[in-house]
């Protein structure tokens, strides 16, 4: 399950980063945000879909990352675990 989760997490960091590096930037400017000459009707399918894509896939980086750092709490508590009981006997 942990090596599951590890590689999911560097695939989807791969996709994320790649999105955001080769995304288009032209459209993106303060005064086409700020003018009201714009229908909601015209805009990009494009950037429509990459913006969804982006938000899917930062918050499956947010829950994967969650999940690894649950389970490495987990084993990380019992070596501990292990190891009083270890130390403690001797």
């Amino acid at each position: 399950m942990y090596k599951l989760l590890l590689i999911l997490f560097i695939i989807v960091s791969f996709f994320l980063i790649s999105i955001i590096m080769f995304q288009n930037n032209d459209d993106i400017d303060i005064s086409a945000s700020s003018s009201n000459t714009q229908s909601p009707f015209n805009t990009n399918m494009s950037n429509k879909i990459l913006t969804k894509s982006i938000i899917l896939l930062a918050s499956l980086f947010f829950i994967i990352s969650l999940l690894l750092s649950n389970i490495n709490v987990k084993k990380y508590m019992k070596n501990i675990k292990f190891h009083n009981i270890l130390k403690n006997k001797v």
